[in-house]
């Protein structure tokens, strides 16, 4: 059987194992009731073009082709040699091979050996012991930087199950580890023309070293076939991230396309309808004790080359041999939960498990397995007092000096004017009886009916240029932290107690947009530290209480998703507005004079 796959492999006694093991896997599969269709592919890669050669073994061409065993339980090698010229239609059609972009490649099966098909046939029992190679040539049209390759024997109906050893080689040298194809378990391979694999002891040191190097720059998303989750218990919200091959995700719900080899983006709208009904009857999500339902934050369709599954994925066509779809359910939550189960309940071949890591609130990473026989996580919360951070608390202010006011009796003020209207109509005496009148009420009635008006003349004292300093500080601060909440009222509702009513849109407005990471799909970062620089009093004068400073800051916050963190810092320098309303001192205006950021980082979260 391993001759003329070892006519490739012949450059190293190590792949020779390989194919032994391919052998065992043959016999094992032998002992079982019911037949398969085990078949071997070497894929050798060149910058022009892929030469593959095909093993599939005689039962397949007895199974696909119908062939009929004469009374002696033999199928002849004529009808062999007819089935396996006949057969390369079949493998036309059901093994393919996917550039980046989805457009799968063309070539001509240039030659087939039958040198293992003994003269007098094959029994019947022996089909699993005998094959016909294949040799294939697909041509380039340029280096790729990504392969896909796919087999799906027998179409959606097949009648037997297929499996598929893969063995890569790039210019003739091992590329990787063999890997088994199913018919809805493509592989892709990444391909580096700068540092191709060589036959030496020396380059797999090296590709461990790689290996490690690509985890940090996939963000740990290193398989293109695997299903990835990751949970996340966050103040204001527990959320689920599923990122899922779409042939994967079509075992979960049908997903409809004209194109067998393309989802239009048309289609991929088409399924987010169809994962809303779906994702309440696949995942369940109880907080508190009660169930609450899933939202569809985001849906995303991706290709071989995206890295950042946090960033926007622009809608266009996508492969249906080696795109992924990336789902972002989440669930709210007041505050910090006390009690989370989420409970997933769908499971089939193609995901007989969901490979999970777990966020809670600023711990680290922990992996679980939702499988069949533990289908539910479950957490409560250590430290009950925890809740109380979605209180927040707040940085206390000064409070605003009152403001001067000039007291005036009622009764005495009117004899008064009394008095001066009969001076200026020069009438001496009805003026002196007001005056009189005037001290009298003053004297004899006590508070006679006094009223409060701001004092004219006096205005109370500015806090002296620290204390200016350290209000502004405190109000930039409490700003950021009310946008720890997550509802918009929320929000609104906390800035109420640092803006003044009629600023604050446009304050929530101007904040929002400095938390928004760009490329992020609107994500807001979660403020993580203010940084105050410095404050310098502006000399202007004001009608009302208020006073002016020139302010310098710094935000550092983070968005997080797909099991990594990005961090941004920016920089502020603006001039803005204080006034004491009811007391109290608030921003009453901002202009940002200058905003840039100083720092950036993504990076992988830590792993218990």
């Amino acid at each position: 059987m391993s001759q003329r796959c070892l006519w490739v492999l012949g450059r190293s006694h190590r792949h020779a194992v390989f194919l032994i093991l391919s052998l065992l896997l043959q016999g094992w599969l032998r002992l079982q009731a019911h037949p398969i269709s085990l078949s071997t592919a070497v894929a050798d890669i060149y910058p022009d073009r892929v030469e593959v050669e095909l093993r599939i073994l005689v039962e397949d061409l007895v199974l696909y082709q119908e062939l009929q065993a004469n009374g002696d339980q033999v199928v002849s090698k004529s009808d062999l040699i007819r089935a396996a010229g006949e057969h390369r239609l079949f493998l036309s059609k059901y093994f393919r091979v996917f550039l980046q972009d989805g457009s799968s490649l063309q070539g001509n099966y240039s030659e087939i050996d039958l040198d293992e098909i003994p003269e007098e046939g094959v029994r019947l029992d022996q089909v699993m012991d005998f094959g016909v190679y294949y040799r294939l040539a697909l041509i380039l049209p340029e280096r790729p930087d990504y392969l896909t390759f796919t087999q799906q024997f027998g179409g959606d109906e097949a009648p037997v199950p297929s499996v598929m050893d893969l063995i890569l080689l790039q210019n003739g040298a091992r590329l990787d580890f063999p890997v088994q194809l199913g018919p809805r378990a493509p592989h892709s391979v990444a391909l580096d023309w700068e540092n191709p694999p060589r036959n030496d002891r020396s380059y797999w040191k090296e590709r461990r070293e790689w290996m490690k190097q690509r985890r940090e720059s996939l963000l740990g998303i290193t398989s293109y076939s695997a299903t990835y989750a990751y949970l996340y218990v966050e103040p204001h919200e527990t959320r689920l991230e599923i990122l899922v091959p779409l042939l994967t995700l079509e075992t979960w719900l049908p997903v409809s396309r004209a194109d067998p080899d393309f989802l239009s983006v048309q289609e991929q709208q088409a399924l987010a309808d169809s994962l809303e009904s779906f994702l309440p009857n696949a995942c369940e999500v109880n907080i508190e004790g009660v169930e609450v339902n899933p939202r569809l934050d985001r849906l995303s369709f991706y290709t071989l080359d995206i890295r950042d599954f946090a960033n926007d994925a622009k809608p266009r066509r996508v492969g249906v041999a080696n795109a992924r779809v990336g789902m972002i359910l989440s669930f709210p939550t007041k505050g910090i939960p006390q009690a989370v189960s989420v409970y997933w309940k769908h499971f089939n071949e193609s995901t007989p498990l969901l490979n999970t890591m777990l966020y809670v609130l600023d711990g680290p990473g922990e992996r679980f397995f939702f499988t069949e026989n533990e289908p539910q996580w479950e957490w409560l919360n250590p430290d009950s007092a925890s809740n109380n951070a979605s209180d927040h608390s707040w940085l206390t202010l000064p409070q605003a000096p009152p403001m001067p006011t000039l007291r005036l009796p009622v009764l005495s003020s009117f004899c008064l004017i009394i008095a001066l209207h009969a001076f200026w109509r020069k009438s001496m005496a009805r003026g002196c009886m007001g005056i009189f009148a005037g001290l009298l009420c003053w004297f004899l009635i006590p508070g006679n009916g006094a009223i409060t008006l701001r004092h004219p003349f006096r205005t109370p004292p500015l806090p002296v240029v620290l204390e200016q300093a350290r209000i502004a500080e405190v109000l930039v601060r409490n700003i950021y932290r009310a946008f720890d909440y997550h509802e918009d009222d929320q929000v609104y509702d906390a800035l109420e107690r640092s803006a003044e009513g009629g600023y604050l849109e446009s304050l929530y407005l101007e904040i929002k947009k400095g938390l928004t990471i760009e490329g992020q799909g609107g994500a807001h970062s979660r403020v993580r530290e203010v940084s105050w620089i410095q404050g310098e009093p502006i000399l202007r004068r004001h009608s009302d209480q208020a006073f002016e400073m020139a302010i310098e800051w710094q935000v550092s916050g983070t968005v997080e998703h797909w099991g990594h963190i990005h961090e941004r810092t920016h920089a502020y320098v603006a001039e803005i507005k204080i006034k004491a309303i009811d007391g109290e001192w608030k921003l009453a205006g901002m202009q940002v004079l200058n905003q840039e950021q100083i720092g950036a980082s993504t990076g992988l979260r830590t792993a218990g």
